[in-house]
């Protein structure tokens, strides 16, 4: 072997060991390889631009589980099914085909729609599908509504609205996030759907953690950002000073949402530690 091919291959040995140490130390587990990745490549010709998520309730129906986690195995089968729904996303869209979304509910729900199925695309393209880096899930490029965008830029574009919820409420694969839906949002129930999906997502014990024992809310970071919006908008509204995040939180819940704040008035609010935990079904 000459001198050049060897020093070549340990090259090459090297940079696969740093990726995979670098997968080890963040948390990825052994095994996990983590390569650059560029723009997403779909397995589906570029059909006509429509509104039509009829592909995404079928791979929705299918890969989730009674508990809206993931099933690795019927995502791998819905395959082709989901690229021919990001497909149709890539060349329709508010900045793509504007006169096939007319009303801000219509954009809403195609954000929310286009964030659920990327997110399952980003999922199975993943070296490590049980904990992910932030920059192959947010990060990496795709093409929708016409144009080149990333998971974050639709959460810049659903950050920048009024309502807080609007972002906290969208859906994603991690378990920081909003759960996926059952079906495709429509635009007729979106906001009554935001509202429902922050409660179920404050509600939900493996999202939004309480530590009992150290009298702690462990907020996940897409809501913690708003902490001191949510503060400052309580105490504009009933005149106070001094409120906590768990009292300003309280008016925008109901049900056993709101009975589970309430037991936490007076723990201390503290931001929960980012995590790539994916909210799959564990391997059989």
């Amino acid at each position: 072997m000459s001198g050049g091919r060897a020093y070549t291959i340990i090259a090459v040995k090297h940079v696969v060991f740093k990726f995979a140490l670098c997968a080890w130390v963040a948390g990825l587990g052994p095994g996990c390889v983590v390569r650059p990745r560029g723009l997403v490549a779909l397995n589906a010709a570029a059909p006509t631009p429509a509104v039509d998520y009829g592909d995404l309730a079928a791979v929705l129906e299918s890969v989730l589980d009674d508990d809206a986690l993931i099933v690795p195995d019927a995502l791998k089968q819905q395959a082709k099914r989901l690229d021919r729904q990001l497909a149709r996303l890539a060349v329709t869209g508010p900045t793509a085909t504007s006169d096939l979304l007319r009303t801000a509910d219509d954009v809403l729900a195609y954000w929310y729609n286009a964030r659920a199925a990327w997110s399952l695309k980003l999922i199975a393209l993943a070296d490590c599908p049980q904990r992910i880096r932030r920059t192959e899930l947010l990060a990496r490029p795709f093409r929708l509504d016409g144009r080149e965008m990333t998971l974050a830029m639709i959460d810049g574009i659903l950050a920048a609205e009024h309502d807080w919820r609007v972002l906290v409420a969208s859906p994603g694969v991690l378990l920081q996030r909003a759960a996926l839906p059952r079906e495709p949002f429509e635009a007729g129930g979106i906001k009554a759907a935001i509202g429902r999906r922050v409660n179920e997502f404050v509600d939900d014990a493996r999202r939004f953690v309480i530590d009992v024992s150290g009298q702690r809310i462990l907020v996940p970071p897409v809501l913690w950002q708003f902490k001191d919006r949510l503060i400052d908008e309580y105490e504009t509204k009933y005149g106070t000073t001094g409120a906590k995040f768990a009292t300003a939180l309280l008016p925008y819940l109901g049900g056993s949402a709101l009975r589970r704040i309430q037991d936490t008035i007076g723990y201390a609010a503290v931001r929960a530690g980012r995590t790539g935990r994916v909210a799959r079904k564990p391997d059989e």
